[in-house]
């Protein structure tokens, strides 16, 4: 896993726009989106969340009170045929999507928008 910030000079807000460019950018690259529960909960509101769950993979990161609310949302329900078990998550970059699986790991409640605006809390 690499982490940039060129996400700041792409110019669009929107995950599917981001997902479009890296594709294009880089078409032999096995993509994994990556999200914690608590944005699966409410990933059905995003803008083309659709398109986003049919250009790549999902991993969906275990989050402190958000398990429960991210699998039995709209999102979950929808998807709930192409779920891979964790047990067969290492696959997933190989996978066609929609393909997605839920990881459970040790739970941190660091927050990505905190950690991007410098506070790691």
């Amino acid at each position: 896993m690499k982490v940039t910030g060129f996400e700041a000079d792409l110019g669009t807000p929107y995950t599917a726009a981001t997902l479009a460019y890296l594709k294009r950018r880089y078409p032999g690259v096995h993509f994994v989106w990556v999200m914690g529960a608590d944005n699966l909960a409410s990933f059905h509101h995003w803008q083309h969340w659709r398109q986003i769950a049919e250009s790549c993979p999902i991993a969906v990161v275990d989050r402190p009170g958000w398990r429960l609310k991210g699998l039995s949302g709209t999102t979950s329900a929808t998807l709930k045929a192409k779920r891979v078990p964790e047990a067969k998550s290492r696959g997933l970059p190989l996978r066609d999507p929609p393909a997605w699986t839920f990881l459970t790991t040790r739970l941190s409640a660091l927050s990505s928008t905190a950690l991007r605006v410098g506070k790691a809390s």
